[in-house]
């Protein structure tokens, strides 16, 4: 058992399936008053691994079809908990994030009951959800426990563990996009999010060989990972120590191409978004060092500047969505334009400092394509149907989606 603080516990073992009775039992309840949660292709996946009467216990049992993050589904949930005191999700990325933003709207407790290591936000306090098509990050609830039975996680698909390995590893760009924030842009981080991060990401880095996707020890280090960024985004009470230019491109992708981006993995668009954003990041370790970077700077601020950014938006993304966007843009713009002097100011004066920490916090991106190949991680765009000029464009709105600056502000 793994404390989280603030009362989480994650259980690990190979027969929880046939314990979830018993537990429920200990904390007061009984089946009848919980809703279960779950995908149809997870459960139908699954559900040999369950007692034969296990979904006959609940009155409330919700297996949803093809489900989406999004108001629709929510309200689905919302409207099967209303007389429940407990819900149990059994899924991922978007059971998960359905289920804890529901939970939160009805103020409920809620378990996760994981199906597969393909994502990190298990344990943290938002959740990814599409509002009139806008992927947002909105405040959802932590779980009172995350129950993983091996059997189940070996049970996964490989692609899905895959997911979420490079989930966790986009710490690398996130890590960079944070100092640029800070030291150049002036805004408050929290260190410590990265710090907790930083120090088992860099031991399974330095021990990725000795590791292969479906032995117990590579299950349970990908779990701490996973539990470990997602308790970072919730002790900096938002999602940026895990989600930066990386994660605005894989928003716009699906934004922009839902049909696309229906069947494809969130994790496996983060492995292709995060190899981009490395490189992204190496070109302005380069204008660093050539001592170029002051009058990018200045450009940059020119252009925000001259910039109708909502007709831009709009011919992109469409009105709607254009206009979801451009509140978001609009409040970074506003500080953006408020502190140019003093940003200019600040790094013509601390530039040789600023360039070393910029460096020090950069990743090389062959490093991290090593350890994608040793796992069979596919992280080219055109393999999953992209074109190349769909990914520039793609790369030059992502900036406008959240405000959050990173990178990709210079695209």
């Amino acid at each position: 058992m793994i404390d989280l603080k603030q009362k989480i516990n994650v259980v690990i073992n190979k027969n929880l399936t046939h314990e979830i009775e018993e537990n429920i039992t200990k904390m007061g309840l009984d089946c009848a008053q919980i809703l279960f949660v779950s995908d149809e292709n997870i459960w139908q996946n699954n559900k040999q691994f369950f007692r034969n009467d296990f979904a006959k216990k609940f009155v409330n049992f919700l297996i949803l079809k093809t489900p989406q993050a999004n108001e629709n589904f929510v309200n689905k949930i919302i409207q099967n908990a209303k007389n429940c005191n407990l819900i149990i999700a059994f899924g991922s990325g978007t059971i998960n994030d359905l289920c804890k933003y529901s939970a939160k709207k009805l103020n409920k407790n809620y378990i996760i009951l994981v199906s597969a290591l393909s994502m990190n936000g298990y344990v943290s306090k938002n959740a990814s959800i599409a509002i009139n098509n806008h992927k947002k990050t909105l405040e959802a609830k932590l779980p009172i426990a995350v129950w993983c039975d091996l059997k189940i996680l070996k049970n996964a698909p490989e692609a899905l563990s895959k997911a979420g390995l490079a989930d966790v590893l986009c710490f690398y760009s996130c890590n960079f996009d944070l100092a640029l924030n800070h030291f150049v842009f002036l805004q408050s981080i929290n260190f410590q999010a990265l710090k907790i991060q930083q120090k088992i990401i860099k031991n399974f880095a330095k021990n990725y060989k000795n590791f292969n996707l479906k032995d117990d020890k590579f299950l349970r280090i990908l779990l701490k990972m996973i539990l470990t960024s997602g308790w970072a985004m919730t002790i900096a009470d938002s999602s940026a120590p895990a989600s930066q230019s990386e994660h605005l491109l894989a928003h716009v992708l699906t934004m922009k191409y839902p049909k696309k981006t229906h069947d494809i993995l969130h994790g496996r668009l983060i492995a292709s978004s995060t190899i981009l954003s490395l490189n992204n990041q190496e070109k302005i370790i380069e204008y660093c060092h050539e001592k170029l970077f002051i009058k990018f700077l200045e450009n940059f601020f020119e252009d925000l500047r001259e910039n109708d950014f909502f007709n831009e938006i709009n011919q992109y993304f469409g009105t709607d969505l254009a206009l979801e966007c451009s509140k978001e843009y609009k409040i970074k713009k506003d500080y953006l334009l408020k502190n140019s002097e003093k940003i200019i100011k600040n790094f013509k004066k601390n530039k040789t400092k600023i360039t070393k920490i910029l460096q020090k916090n950069y990743c090389e991106k062959d490093f991290l394509i090593k350890i994608f190949n040793h796992f069979k991680i596919d992280f080219d765009f055109n393999n999953i149907g992209f074109e190349d000029n769909e990914i520039n464009d793609a790369q030059h709105f992502a900036k406008y989606i959240r405000n959050r600056l990173t990178i990709s502000d210079f695209s």
